[in-house]
């Protein structure tokens, strides 16, 4: 999957309160105070995003009504909404992961979609990944680790076209008719790079960075919060022209993410249905391993 960019969050900014006291007092503010302020606005936004895991953890967040979670995610902090998602994730290395994938390929969006079932390990990057039986290309496997090769992935087609297994560009024609991402992006990591490459962005180009919209939001009949980021006109290099971004309650990770173009029309909606922690050995990503079909 190609890196996407979702628009991103704000930081708690103390130096505003280090700049009202330069002006009362006539004296200019030096670099270093400014500095000094910057960094205790990142210390306590990256507090309250280690505050907002344990709510998570602690079933804090399930068990409030829908107006106590409004107002508690209205009240964070801008950079808390990626960093308690980053925060979230920086334990789970490895992990099972059942995914449902829709996108608008060559223009067209997929009929139906793909469902997925991936192994996949952050660092090193390693994933396998299968098509399932409700999926198109029902029985297609591919597997990418980029401690043999970061440039290409070793896969098979499904069904009656399952003859011969092959390596190919993860940028490659095939993989682009599977998605419009690279297999490196296929965890849950990259859509908090998306957002954490947003907020850089808005931040740099002097842009709002909180989100547009806060809302529950239903996935599977599962309440999410859902945070809405608008692209600002004349931002260039966005990932897309307005995302969503559904916050799972149970769990301090990405329960769904939809993205649309300039012209409205809808881009992906890829959705994390169920994710296992896991431990993997070299085998979970090895093609000669007697449970895939290379």
């Amino acid at each position: 999957m190609k890196p996407s960019r979702v628009p991103r969050i704000p930081s708690c900014i103390l130096g505003g309160l280090a700049l009202a006291c330069g002006m009362l007092t006539s004296v200019p503010i030096s670099a270093g105070a400014a500095t000094t302020a910057s960094a205790h606005g990142t210390e306590a936004s990256m507090d309250e995003a280690d505050a907002l895991v344990q709510k998570i953890k602690a079933g804090t967040l399930q068990a409030m009504n829908d107006d106590q979670l409004i107002k508690t995610f209205t009240q964070l902090a801008p950079q808390t909404y990626s960093g308690y998602l980053d925060v979230g994730l920086k334990q789970l290395n490895e992990y099972e992961l059942w995914m449902k994938r829709e996108e608008r390929l060559s223009g067209t969006w997929t009929s139906q979609p793909f469902v997925n079932y991936i192994k996949y390990r952050h660092k090193p990057r390693q994933v396998y990944m299968k098509w399932l039986k409700e999926s198109p290309k029902s029985g297609q496997e591919i597997i990418y680790d980029e401690t043999r090769r970061k440039d290409a992935s070793y896969g098979h087609l499904g069904g009656l076209f399952n003859v011969t297994s092959m390596w190919t560009a993860i940028d490659g024609a095939m993989a682009k008719g599977n998605s419009n991402h690279t297999v490196r992006d296929l965890g849950m990591q990259s859509v908090v790079a998306i957002l954490v490459d947003s907020y850089k962005m808005r931040v740099k180009d002097g842009h709002p960075t909180a989100p547009n919209q806060i809302e529950l939001a239903k996935v599977n009949g599962e309440r999410t919060i859902a945070l809405t980021w608008v692209t600002p006109a004349g931002m260039t290099g966005a990932y897309a022209a307005k995302s969503k971004v559904y916050v799972n309650l149970q769990q301090p990770w990405v329960r769904m993410i939809e993205s649309w173009n300039e012209r409205g029309e809808m881009i992906e909606r890829i959705s994390f249905d169920k994710v296992l922690p896991a431990t993997f050995t070299d085998a979970d990503f090895d093609p000669k391993n007697s449970n895939y079909a290379f």
